[in-house]
């Protein structure tokens, strides 16, 4: 439990710090007798996870890759030895991946889930000198969820957990549209609610509409003050009896905190 807090308040800390201008560095600045250089160039700190549920069935999800390049850190005190990613999606470091120095310069992640993470990239050098700097990464993430013909729509569960010591998220974006198809001996028009509730079951938004026979009609919100925990996108058919096919894009959505990019053509330019 100590070591839980104590690495929360680090990352409530480098959070802090993010959103000051300059704040976070690419060289380290914990020792200035240290030799070594820490030169890391990355393309992307943030993305969005894509999922897609079909009828209760769990498509596909795409997760976010990044990738850093440690080719240009340096030591005085001799030749690099191992450069180290640990991504901070886990409490114990057990994500982190270690390469040698001398076989590749590159290392990729891939996010599978989402939050605001401290990335914690490390270099060591021949005689022994160690070297990090922080990086906030801000992953996001969106969840494609279709239902077809039916009179009793499911609930979407909207997990608002980030998997990190680290703030929720921001707000969940909802963009849905619920169509009533024609039948063949046509049919009637139905009256449809969303609600969307909080972890408690607490309804913290709705919005009712008539979908006339071979219409379709649409919702869209913006929540904030989001709490951990599993919300819920529900509709309820209030009258009418038509079977319905809904489409909901709901993105759960953090602060843009995280670090800015550091590629290596910008880099380049600034020395010019």
């Amino acid at each position: 439990m100590r070591a839980a807090r104590v690495k929360a308040m680090a990352a409530l800390a480098v959070l802090m710090c993010a959103s000051l201008a300059g704040c976070l560095s690419t060289v380290d600045d914990g020792d200035d007798e240290n030799p070594i250089t820490m030169t890391v160039h990355y393309e992307s700190t943030s993305g969005t996870i894509l999922e897609r549920v079909q009828n209760g069935a769990t498509l596909s999800q795409t997760g976010v890759e990044l990738a850093f390049d440690f080719a240009r850190v340096t030591s005085k005190a001799g030749a690099m030895t191992t450069f180290t990613l640990d991504p901070g999606d886990d409490e114990d470091g057990s994500n982190a991946i270690t390469v040698n120095a001398n076989d590749q310069a590159e290392i990729t992640y891939t996010y599978q889930t989402h939050g605001l993470f401290t990335v914690v990239l490390s270099a060591t050098d021949e005689s022994g000198n160690e070297a990090s700097t922080n990086v906030i990464v801000r992953i996001d993430k969106t969840t494609d969820w279709t239902q077809s013909n039916t009179d009793d729509p499911d609930s979407m569960v909207v997990p608002a957990t980030p998997d990190c010591l680290c703030p929720a998220p921001e707000r969940i974006e909802v963009d849905s549209t619920i169509s009533n198809p024609s039948g063949i001996l046509g049919g009637t028009p139905v009256t449809v609610t969303w609600h969307l509730d909080n972890p408690d079951g607490e309804q913290q938004a709705f919005h009712t509409e008539q979908i006339g026979d071979g219409q379709e009609a649409s919702w869209t919100h913006s929540q904030y003050s989001i709490v951990a925990g599993d919300w819920a996108l529900n509709v309820s058919i209030d009258s009418g009896n038509d079977s319905l096919n809904l489409h909901h894009v709901v993105t759960v959505s953090y602060e843009a905190v995280e670090s800015p990019p550091n590629p290596i053509e910008s880099a380049a330019t600034e020395q010019d």
